[in-house]
């Protein structure tokens, strides 16, 4: 017993030993693991925030404010795992335009070991520094490069990331595009890869780009330049044929290719296919019975896509409606359907359909009553179309499940009571602008179960025999984000309800009857708004000096066509977030804020036409990054704009005309690299068109009419890039000023035509035109103009211009617009002008052209206003005819019209003095010589006096004697 207690004793001193060794070795494991992880957190942390200097290099402001503190993990676009590592970084979209190309260094993304998710989406990058250190982020999944111009090294580079599983290179725009895409053939376990929207061709694709990557699921070759024509091709294609290789294939997108009904090879369809999801829209299927019977084998598609491809009713078989009653998605949007009823009956016999999209067809008629019967409906898109007559109401009380309705731009009439969609509980999208029905939203009472987050009534003659009043049930809704309420011909004051709602993020009110001011928030309410048009009402007073804190989210602001007075307060120079400011066509005066056109770095546009600052000079608008667009037209500046811009890196509209500006055009436009848009006119600017103007290369529009400009036109102007070779001027992304607001495109007003206009959108994408006309240009006209192919219109009119129209505009072949009237222009119009194929508008009037008039192709349109005041000119459409015939040479006419030297003024005195000369020393110099001559003729003068004597002396007294 006693050796037992002396065991258990020695048993228990040594586990506390024990313990207490396990508890230091422990303990130090703890303590060398937090170290580590505390040295790994740090550094982390430092790599991330030299990651955002990278970022911002040289002078950026991106994550400046939201990447702050030690939580690196609580920071925006941060993921952190269990361990508190980053497992996750996002930054897209972040790298402002005006920095330039971004070149990051890879070794900063080297120190992230359990990075997972990489996403740098739209930030300028060019290529990698040091690209080899990617190679350690062996956890890598999922990686996107998307917009951005990557060369074909940063893609090489993907071949080192073993792990990668989802890879995105959305609008890349490869230069090289075969040697890069093969790296991607290593990745043998992508499940996702996205190659949209770049330039690959069929026969320059890599062979093994497809055939290597057994696992892939999900496959994105949308907007690229696929056909597969045999006819191309010649056997080379090894996308499609690849396609069939994919056998877990669930995910393909082939949209927007040129694909037709034998471009897509028949195995992709067989019935072994696990083909869930396929878009095919956007490509020319018109007729492809063939593709569309191969599409009736595929049992699981789920979402169907076949928009915008000239489908009519015939061009769909049914058995693509019998075949598939598990399809949940349609979109057969932006076809030629009309309203066949047997593609109705289709429609409605996909019971499981969940989402329907008919917008952009040629529908007719009323909605086909089967519509009601298809209750899983949570998407309706019958918009744009030419749906007609009463709204039926009754097919969508029985719609339950529907989240979104849209049924804008048709001609629906009669009244439309909003109660209607009273009972639809999940409704959180409704679209019904621009019928012709008149929307009722206040009576009968009624109360809505539904909570919209997006609502458009945008012309729909809203409550007008209810006064015209704002719906009032938009009170009620908790989550909307979007309220389009424009051209209703609303009336009464602004709703401070609706200003100051705490969730409304987009609200136009614009085009309708508000009067009075911008209404205070009452209390210490803020609104959360984004987006707030009010452009085009009644509204006046003074600008509201509160406005940082009363709208402190704003990016966009429109007052404009309203009769706002006063000067522009100081607050609207302190929003920091603001993007775009319109306050033009007001009776706005007095200076404008410094802090709104200095050191501002987050507004895009800038929009002060039409007010009455009427300061002596120009204010200068400087150090301002993300400044692309500034309008001052028609303000009252005066004074020279020397030194008024500075440090506006990405400006690309400059619209200061219709002021008083005077001086010289200055030399250093040439130093903004993306102006493309330069509008002077209507100012008092003197002196000649700078030359320095011919170094830039991206202007598209040069407008310096009605000033007081001399000297010649620089011959040098063909050397502008834009004006020889088509090219967009401004990319979509900067056509519309707002993503999320719709009605706001970027306008500008030019002259083109004979016309002033407001272009914007697409037309203005493409636009190119010189105007210089309403000077007091000397010289001729440069024949290097007619170089300038991709010009869209020329006006040199009211000038001084001399000599002939060169023959070289024949080659101009864009030119829409052409003008040189009221110059002084000789010679014959050049016959081979006809072969301007685009032309619409021609003015050579007041001239002093001659010959006859080519009449021919376009020019047969044009009336007797585009030749007036030629003298020499003939042929239709004048009435004066041409003598000698129409097909005499023009130059031939130009040597007889000309007056011969027999015929001129010179020989004709210098005939009569030789005459004179002649005849005065014939009758003198016989004189002189010789006596016996001067005796004769001194008696026959003697002679003639007697003579011409005695006959007036009879003459006298024959008068005498009648008398």
């Amino acid at each position: 017993m006693m050796e037992f207690t002396k065991f258990v004793q020695k048993w228990q001193l040594y586990s506390a030993h024990r313990a207490v060794l396990s508890g230091v070795f422990w303990l130090t494991l703890w303590h060398l693991f937090t170290s580590s992880n505390g040295a790994t957190k740090e550094e982390e942390r430092r790599a991330l925030l030299q990651l955002k200097d990278s970022l911002n290099y040289p002078n950026g402001s991106a994550l400046v404010n939201l990447w702050v503190g030690n939580d690196f993990c609580a920071w925006v676009g941060i993921a952190c795992g269990g361990n508190l590592q980053v497992i996750g970084i996002s930054v897209s979209s972040e790298r402002q335009l005006g920095l330039g190309i971004w070149y990051p260094n890879a070794t900063l993304l080297s120190h992230f070991e359990n990075l997972e998710s990489l996403y740098l989406y739209d930030n300028y990058i060019g290529s990698w520094i040091m690209p080899e250190a990617l190679c350690r982020m062996s956890n890598l999944k999922v990686l996107d490069l998307s917009s951005n111009p990557l060369n074909g090294d940063i893609i090489h580079q993907t071949r080192s990331l073993p792990s990668l599983e989802e890879l995105y290179l959305s609008s890349i725009y490869p230069n090289h595009a075969i040697p890069a895409l093969s790296a991607l053939c290593e990745l043998k376990n992508l499940r996702v890869l996205d190659l949209s929207n770049n330039t690959i061709i069929d026969e320059n694709a890599p062979p093994c780009l497809l055939r290597n990557l057994s696992s892939l699921e999900t496959l994105d070759l949308s907007r690229n330049h696929l056909s597969n024509s045999p006819r191309t091709l010649a056997g080379k294609s090894y996308v499609f044929p690849a396609l069939c290789s994919l056998r877990n294939l669930k995910e393909l997108d082939l949209s927007d290719n040129f694909l037709d009904d034998n471009s897509i090879p028949s195995c992709l369809f067989n019935n072994g296919s696990l083909l869930e999801s396929l878009d095919i829209s956007l490509n020319n299927l018109k007729n492809s019975s063939k593709l569309f019977t191969a599409l009736c084998s595929l049992r699981n598609l789920r979402e169907l896509y076949l928009s915008d491809n000239f489908l009519d009713d015939i061009s769909i078989p049914s058995c693509l409606f019998n075949n598939h009653s598990s399809l949940e998605r349609m979109d057969i949007s932006q076809n030629k359907l009309k309203n066949s009823s047997s593609f109705f009956s289709g429609i409605c016999r996909l019971q499981k359909l969940k989402t329907l999209s008919l917008y952009g067809n040629l529908i007719q008629g009323g909605i086909h009553p089967c519509l009601s019967k298809m209750t899983s409906l949570v998407s309706l898109d019958l918009s744009f179309n030419l749906f007609q007559g009463n709204f039926p109401s009754f097919i969508f009380c029985n719609l339950t499940s529907l989240v979104a309705l849209f049924i804008s731009d048709n001609k629906f009439d009669g009244t439309l009571s909003f109660a209607t969609f009273a009972n639809l509980s999940n409704l959180g999208y409704i679209d019904l602008s621009n019928n012709d029905f008149t929307v009722n939203t206040e009576s009968p009472s009624w109360f809505p179960s539904f909570q919209l987050m997006f609502l458009n009534l945008r012309n729909c003659h809203l409550n007008n025999d209810q006064g015209r009043v704002v719906p009032s049930f938009i009170s009620h809704q908790t989550s909307i984000d979007v309220v389009y309420l424009p051209y209703n011909a609303l009336k009464g004051a602004l709703p401070s309800w609706l200003l100051y709602n705490t969730t409304i993020a987009v609200l136009s009110l614009r085009g309708n009857s508000f009067s009075g001011g911008i209404p205070l928030s009452s209390g210490f309410a803020t609104s959360s708004l984004q987006i707030l048009d009010i452009s085009d009402n009644r509204l006046s007073g003074h600008l509201s000096s509160n406005i940082r804190n009363s709208f402190p989210e704003l990016d966009y602001l429109n007052t404009s066509s309203n009769a706002f007075k006063g000067e522009i307060p100081s607050s609207y120079g302190n929003l920091t977030k603001l993007v775009v400011l319109d306050l033009s066509n007001n009776f706005l005066q007095g200076k404008i804020p410094i802090n709104l056109r200095q050191n501002h770095t987050s507004l895009a546009q800038l929009i002060l036409s039409g007010n009455n600052f009427h300061e002596e000079t120009m204010p200068s608008f400087s150090n301002m990054s993300n400044l692309a667009y500034l309008h001052l037209q028609n303000v009252g500046f005066g004074g020279t704009i020397t030194g008024s811009l500075i440090n506006l890196p990405i400006l690309k509209v400059l619209d200061i005309s219709q002021n008083n500006l005077s001086g010289s055009i200055p030399d250093w436009f040439h130093t903004f690299p993306n102006l493309a848009i330069i509008l002077l006119s209507r100012n008092q600017f003197h002196g000649t068109i700078p030359i320095s103007l011919c170094q830039m290369q991206k202007l598209n529009v040069l407008d310096l009419s009605a000033n007081n400009l001399s000297g010649v036109i620089p011959s040098c102007l063909n050397n502008i890039t834009s004006w020889k070779k088509e090219s967009e001027l401004l990319p979509i992304s900067l056509i519309w000023l707002s993503f999320s607001y719709a009605n706001d495109r970027l306008r500008v007003p030019l002259t083109t035509k004979g016309n002033s206009l407001v272009y914007e959108g697409t037309p203005l994408s493409f636009m190119t035109d010189l105007d210089l006309s309403v000077n007091r240009l000397t010289g001729e006209i440069p024949s290097l103009l007619g170089e300038l192919t991709a010009l869209y219109s020329l006006n040199l009119s009211f000038n001084i211009l001399a000599g002939h129209i060169p023959k070289s505009f024949s080659t101009m072949a864009k030119i829409e617009s052409l003008d040189l009237s009221h110059n002084n222009l000789v010679g014959s119009i050049p016959p081979e002008i006809v072969q301007l194929h685009f032309i619409s508008t021609f003015n050579v009037s007041f001239n002093n052209l001659s010959g006859s008039i080519p009449f021919e192709n376009n020019f047969r349109t044009f009336d007797e206003s585009s030749y007036r005041g030629n003298k020499g000119l003939c042929g239709m459409p004048l009435h004066t005819a041409c003598t000698p015939p129409n097909n005499m040479p023009p130059q031939q006419d130009e040597e007889e019209d000309r007056p011969g030297i027999a015929e001129s003024d010179f020989f004709f005195f210098s005939c009569i003095a030789v005459s004179y000369v002649v005849g005065f020393w014939v009758v003198i110099l016989p004189l002189l010589v010789s006596m016996n001559w001067r005796r004769k003729h001194y008696a026959v003068v003697d002679s003639c006096i007697y003579i011409c004597c005695n006959k007036f002396s009879g003459f006298l007294t024959r008068i005498k004697d009648c008398c």
